[in-house]
């Protein structure tokens, strides 16, 4: 009763073909929730991770954003200032970026 598995594949080998289809579907079958199985089992640990990482990102994230006021765009575009460029000595800004393109 107890076959070897090359014992198996003769008897099968010896079947007509719609019965050696039905081994070829059925293994078929098989093999594909296997890899289907092992492929889902990873996707679920990958979102794991990522949800994990993602929650310790908004934590780092929130540390990043300013404490004190802010002041808004409008605000900055309202006090109408002009660029400064440190080191300047009374040059004029044509003058300047000219000489520190030059360099």
């Amino acid at each position: 009763m107890a076959r070897t598995l090359w014992e198996k594949i003769e008897s099968i080998r010896e079947q007509p073909e719609h019965i050696r289809m039905r081994y070829v579907v059925g293994c078929l079958i098989v093999s594909m929730l296997f890899i289907l199985g092992i492929w889902l089992l990873s996707v679920g640990e990958g979102f794991r991770n990522i949800s994990k990482e993602a929650s310790d990102a908004t934590m780092q994230g929130g540390e990043l954003m300013p404490k004190d006021q802010v002041p808004s765009l409008n605000d900055l575009l309202e006090q109408a200032k002009p660029l400064r460029v440190d080191n300047q000595n009374g040059q004029t800004d044509t003058n300047y970026f000219n000489e520190q393109e030059k360099k």
